[in-house]
């Protein structure tokens, strides 16, 4: 992979679906330039999009058993995932932000695809159920 001060170039796609009770599954994909980051012994792929033409700034932490998506911008989220256990995690878009639990189903790392499974829960309702791939390849740049 191509290496800079900042980490790999990497060309990632991102596959999800979101069930909702009662409701058609729901897919997105997108695609975008990314980087791979080494720090403190840990892997981060951090990548942009553009939602509703602002900016959202996505990093993974790419660590099994304990995994964590954030994402910063038009959308504030904080995802924690570690397999069959059940963490906080956050989510905001303008001035609300929610407290969520985010229940993990399964989790997997490999050199270069990331897995996640996943409920997200409030206090007293399930939100959806989400499956989620994320695949990332050396760059062409």
């Amino acid at each position: 992979m191509k290496s800079n001060k900042e980490g790999r170039t990497v060309d990632v796609l991102l596959q999800s679906s979101i069930r909702h009770d009662g409701q058609t599954t729901d897919n997105h994909e997108l695609t975008a330039s990314g980087v791979l980051i080494e720090k403190a012994g840990k892997t981060y792929l951090q990548f942009e999009e553009k939602l509703n033409g602002q900016q959202v700034r996505t990093t993974v932490k790419l660590d099994e058993p304990d995994a964590l998506i954030m994402r910063t911008g038009a959308v504030q989220m904080r995802l924690p995932f570690t397999a069959c256990e059940i963490r906080p995690g956050t989510y905001g878009a303008g001035p609300a932000t929610f407290d969520l639990l985010v229940k993990t189903t399964k989790l997997e790392v490999t050199e270069n695809r990331f897995t996640a499974h996943y409920e997200l829960h409030t206090e007293d309702a399930l939100l959806g159920i989400h499956e989620m791939t994320i695949y990332y390849t050396e760059g062409n740049k």
